[in-house]
């Protein structure tokens, strides 16, 4: 069994998405299809996080906020997520928190890399934390201001990422809680045809399945590098096949000496299993990329890619 929509919340409703081309990015359905311009465009490769916006998911009953390039990001990997955008925090006139803490503190300049660190802020004001500078400036390393206005941009955060979120999205928590769930059917999505396709599969048996009638499929869990083919290097994938949804390839478990970590498993859900290796490896993880390619990014297709500058 399977569906020919994409499904996410945005705007405390679901979004269904139908026809969708395999290679369309998020970014171009906020700004072409939704009208959203608020999130920019600038490196196209999830450098300078312009682009940021913020993906909610399940984690232990809890909803998690994190930051996501939209740019590299493939529409297909929103399935049973909430999908937030700048153009969705301000509320009855009011600004967000953060929103409004930019403002105070003179925190833009031309504005356009704002944005992306509005964005990333509001996943740390979501963080449950009181965040210290090196955990601000940590979370703002994927996101570049060629205007150097730095300074003011930490006051923001310190300013209003306080430990906990006083927001819409705080007050609706458990409403979206059960949305998630609900997206979650354990349902395959499957989008357009055995010549072009998107496919999610829910399991690992569908999966299997799916991947020995389509060999010639291109596997994608976070997109960090293969959207990057897209973007860049102007390829047309006819094939995808995501395999983000597939909970048993999320797994992390610590087996006496060894860890097992799951072909989909990001750095960001992996990071504490490998620091427990070595402390010195939390340094290393800081390096690779950043918040919003290590939300994303999967140690598994870093290896399996075999790329030159494969971090891993």
């Amino acid at each position: 069994m399977n569906t020919k929509t994409i499904q996410f919340i945005r705007r405390g409703e679901i979004v269904s998405l139908a026809n969708v081309p395999p290679t369309r990015t998020l970014l171009e359905v906020l700004r072409e299809d939704l009208a959203c311009t608020g999130t920019k465009e600038g490196c196209g490769e999830g450098d300078c996080g312009a682009c940021t916006v913020v993906l909610g998911k399940l984690l232990h009953n809890r909803v998690v906020y994190e930051p996501a390039n939209a740019c590299i990001l493939l529409i297909g990997q929103l399935q049973g997520r909430e999908l937030i955008s700048v153009d969705d925090l301000a509320r009855d006139g009011l600004l967000h928190p953060v929103q409004q803490a930019m403002v105070d503190q003179h925190a833009s300049q031309c504005g356009f890399c704002t944005p992306g660190f509005v964005m990333s802020l509001f996943a740390l004001h979501h963080a449950g934390v009181k965040p210290d500078r090196q955990m601000i400036v940590e979370q703002l390393a994927g996101n570049l201001c060629r205007c150097t206005g730095y300074r003011p941009i930490i006051a923001a955060a310190q300013q209003s990422c306080e430990g906990s979120a006083l927001d819409h999205w705080a007050a609706s928590a458990a409403q979206t809680a059960r949305s998630l769930q609900m997206l979650d059917d354990g349902v395959d999505v499957l989008i357009g045809n055995k010549e072009r396709f998107l496919a999610i599969p829910a399991s690992a048996a569908s999966l299997c399945d799916l991947a020995a009638k389509q060999p010639d499929a291109t596997v994608v869990s976070g997109a960090t590098d293969v959207g990057l083919w897209i973007t860049k290097q102007l390829r047309d994938i006819s094939k995808i096949i995501h395999i983000g949804n597939v909970a048993e390839l999320h797994q992390v478990a610590d087996r006496m000496s060894t860890i097992s970590i799951g072909a989909a498993a990001t750095y960001a859900e992996a990071e504490a299993a490998l620091v427990s290796l070595a402390p010195d490896l939390s340094t290393v993880l800081k390096r690779i990329g950043s918040k919003q390619v290590r939300a994303s990014g999967t140690i598994g297709g870093n290896i399996a890619n075999g790329s030159p500058i494969g971090d891993m």
